[in-house]
């Protein structure tokens, strides 16, 4: 099993995990912790998540709600997909030319 991995960038985090249950633990954990250290709170109406099983049917909650699921979302300005295309990333730059 790979390790997982978190990008950080400003207020952006994005944690990539292999599994649902570490997915679940590590985003309650930046919760319970990290932001709580700072007096922070996730807002759970922007946070979304991703799978690349696209037939898995499986809900992510943190604090026991429901994130919302998205096919596709931007991270620092590239659009990253649950099937790896890179259609809608390279139609963006063709357009922003």
């Amino acid at each position: 099993m790979a390790a997982p991995w978190t990008l950080l960038y400003a207020d952006d985090v994005m944690i990539a995990c292999e599994d649902k249950t570490e997915l679940e633990r590590q985003a309650q954990a930046w919760c319970d912790r990290l932001l709580a250290l700072f007096g922070l709170k996730l807002n759970v109406k922007k946070t979304t998540y991703l799978t690349t099983d696209v037939n898995k049917r499986e809900s992510i909650k943190i604090s026991g709600i429901e994130l919302s699921r998205v096919t596709s979302f931007k991270y620092l300005g590239s659009t990253v997909t649950s099937n790896g295309n890179l259609k809608l990333e390279v139609n963006a730059r063709v357009s922003a030319a």
